[in-house]
């Protein structure tokens, strides 16, 4: 197929199947709306939303009907990859990440997760991102991979430093969050950067979550 062996990453990304990618305990897989519910009882966290983007707190089943209305109805442009992460084990919806923006011409593209609160302190995050990136280095041939976070996410710093990413500045006043202004932390990783030992955190230590779309 063209797609599998273009040098676009956005027909890179339209080729992909599921799984897109596995690691030791998890699976990054297309999102399935067999998987509503359970998403629904995930994101529907106040510690998701505060740090998260967009993600609303109460998250309802309506909420969760409109993101994949969203996921349906968005072109398949290949700009954005949006998947779930399920633990192997036993099927578990852990998690949500994804890649956005993606820039053909310059091979970079934002990063974004989330974890459910029964999963957080287990070394999901990092092993997702993990295989997010190596998936976004290899498979779909991004350069650069940016994350967002927001200053006091300690616990998304965390994963990010854990896959090589590497603190670049503070945008000043880049988004609107709850109707005000609010300052950005910016992380990026390149292809060629070391990866850094994979290992669990010590003890939970909040959401990893950087602002997923």
């Amino acid at each position: 197929m063209t797609g599998a062996r273009s040098k676009d990453p956005r027909k890179r990304v339209l080729a992909l199947r599921s799984p897109v990618a596995v690691t030791r305990r998890l699976a990054l897989t297309l999102p399935e709306r067999r998987r509503l519910e359970e998403m629904v009882a995930a994101i529907n966290d106040p510690v998701v939303a505060r740090w998260t983007l967009r993600v609303p707190y109460p998250y309802r089943r309506s909420d969760g009907e409109a993101t994949f209305r969203r996921w349906a109805q968005r072109p398949r442009t290949g700009e954005a990859l949006p998947l779930h992460i399920v633990r192997r084990a036993d099927d578990a919806l852990v998690g949500g990440l994804g890649i956005h923006d993606i820039d053909p011409e310059h091979l970079r593209a934002e990063v974004g997760y989330w974890l459910g609160p029964a999963f957080r302190g287990q070394g999901y995050a990092r092993e997702a991102v993990r295989g997010l990136c190596r998936l976004a280095h290899g498979t779909i041939g991004l350069h650069r991979l940016e994350a967002g976070v927001f200053p006091g996410n300690r616990a998304s710093v965390a994963v990010l430093l854990a896959n090589g990413f590497r603190r670049e500045g503070r945008l000043r006043e880049n988004v609107r969050k709850g109707g005000r202004p609010v300052d950005v932390l910016l992380y990026a990783r390149l292809r060629d950067d070391p990866w850094p030992p994979l290992v669990a955190p010590a003890r939970p230590r909040g959401a990893s979550a950087a602002p997923a779309r």
